[in-house]
């Protein structure tokens, strides 16, 4: 009997060693076999390549948290790029990104623009963005580095990531069922359905993640984001006033109440109801306060007083909002642009469109429009006939902006004004 169990102990301490030489052995077998695969593989190799790259991926899978992990993942994006399968290779760079943070980012970067084929041009840069968000501790858990993976798929359009992305999502929940932040990460699931156009399965999941999770906090959001859905993607104002008017009635002390009145002023608005959409804004206005969330409102009022050619209350609510917004650098400047824009083109005032233009120089004076805002500016004191100030505007911007376009034609005009 003693002997038994000496010979039992020995094998439960031989076992973990045992695995781990598997393990080492089922990677050095991928590695090997990975050397066979050419530089420029014909149709049977890029074949073996996305074959081999999927059992890497299994291979991951069942081997979590290790360091030869990180070498498998790095493989296999590489696998997956021979094959011209530049979908799974972006969503396992993403991923190895974020699980791994100490990964060699170099080595990342390098496969990253062909990665980035498999979303549209224009979305080229959203790939570079996510890809640099700031990394996750390693202090974190490994579902917590997956989730921040998971939130970065979240953001990517294109049919032919779709379906890769969606089932790193299926891939997560099956190993992290019990994953306490799983409420947050359905809601992703959801916004991943939504950016790729197929709304009812985003609707579902947002509900599933608002009625499935007895404790989230985030059930105000998922009805106001499925309102959304109604508004922006569905046109259908009935069901998208109705799950607003539920946030509001059910939640009305939540965070959300303020885009909620916000989202409803934009279906106000583009259904032609301005009484009630300046109604719903200064709702938003005064909810979402002085942050970034309520320039959409601020905005949206001053559009709304265009539309009912208001435009002296537009002018204004334009420039209220540069000044709420003064230290944004890029919607202060766009705000009194638009007001400038009101005052010459709807008001015909060129005093107050002076005014906007001179108050946007003041407020960011070394901003990317300022060239274009001092040859304006220059251009309007010279057709109201104040040549000094013409003149040193355009000195102005030839001094600072040697080098802009705009430093010419100033030129021009000064040598013509001091003739």
């Amino acid at each position: 009997m003693r002997k038994l169990l000496l010979i039992l102990s020995a094998a439960l301490i031989a076992a973990p060693v045992l695995q781990a030489a598997d393990m080492s052995a089922a990677l050095d077998f991928y590695k090997k076999q990975a050397l066979t695969i050419s530089a420029d593989p014909g149709r049977e190799g890029r074949a073996f390549a996305k074959a081999l790259a999927d059992n890497l991926g299994t291979w991951a899978l069942q081997n979590p948290g290790q360091a030869a992990t990180a070498d498998a993942l790095l493989l296999q994006t590489r696998l997956y790029l021979r094959a011209e399968d530049n979908a799974d290779a972006l969503v396992t760079l993403l991923k190895l990104r974020k699980v791994f943070p100490s990964a060699d980012t170099s080595a990342l970067k390098a496969l990253l623009p062909q990665a980035a084929e498999a979303v549209q041009s224009d979305s080229r840069n959203l790939v570079s963005q996510l890809f640099a968000l700031p990394l996750p501790s390693e202090a974190d858990t490994e579902a917590d580095r997956e989730a921040e993976a998971l939130y970065a798929l979240s953001k990517l359009p294109g049919r032919t990531v779709y379906a890769p992305a969606a089932q790193a999502f299926e891939t997560f929940f099956a190993f992290h069922p019990k994953y306490e932040d799983g409420d947050k990460v359905e809601l992703w699931y959801g916004d991943l359905h939504r950016v790729n156009g197929n709304y009812l399965a985003a609707i579902s999941q947002y509900k599933k993640a608002g009625e499935l999770y007895p404790k989230t906090p985030y059930k105000a959001a998922s009805l106001r984001l499925i309102g959304d859905i109604y508004a922006d993607n569905l046109k259908d104002t009935a069901n998208a006033t109705a799950y607003y008017t539920r946030v509001l009635r059910e939640f009305p002390g939540s965070s959300e109440t303020g885009v909620v009145y916000k989202h409803m002023a934009i279906l106000d608005e583009n259904n032609k109801q301005f009484d009630s959409a300046l109604i719903n804004y200064d709702k938003s206005i005064e909810l979402l306060g002085n942050t970034a969330a309520s320039y959409e409102s601020y905005r949206g009022k001053a559009d709304v007083y265009v539309k009912n050619k208001n435009y002296g209350e537009a002018y204004n609510t334009l420039l209220k909002t540069a000044n709420v917004f003064g230290s944004d650098e890029e919607k202060c400047t766009f705000s009194l642009l638009e007001a400038a824009n009101v005052a010459k083109k709807r008001m015909r005032d060129q005093a107050k469109y002076m005014q906007a233009l001179e108050k946007a120089l003041v407020a960011h004076p070394a901003g990317p429009r300022a060239p274009q805002i001092m040859f304006d500016l220059a251009s309007a004191y010279e057709q109201q006939g104040k040549k000094t100030q013409a003149v040193e505007m355009y000195k102005r911007l030839i001094i600072n902006h040697p080098t802009n376009k705009l430093a010419a034609r100033a030129q021009g005009r000064l040598d013509r004004l001091q003739k």
